[in-house]
């Protein structure tokens, strides 16, 4: 998927980010030493927010609860084309 391309090479550019495989397939982003976001392949982008900002994301129905930690500040964001970028 092109879009996630340019996600990764968007979020690799920023100061301080870093970029790994992720353990579950995809690219995991750390700032330091701590994982801030991943991508999966096929469009699914996890990323780590401070709790009310998640829970705003939430209730606007921009994102998912984060399936494998859904108490937590990690949300789940499907890129469906190119404008999700």
């Amino acid at each position: 998927m092109r879009s996630l391309d340019q996600l990764v090479e968007e979020v690799s550019s920023w100061a301080g980010v870093s970029v790994y495989p992720h353990r579950f397939g995809g690219k995991e982003f750390q700032f330091g030493s701590a994982e801030v976001g991943h991508v999966h392949h096929g469009g699914i982008v996890d990323i780590l927010f401070p709790r009310p900002v998640r829970d705003a994301l939430l209730e606007e129905q921009l994102a998912e609860e984060h399936h494998w930690v859904p108490n937590s500040g990690w949300i789940t964001f499907n890129m469906r084309s190119e404008h999700d970028v």
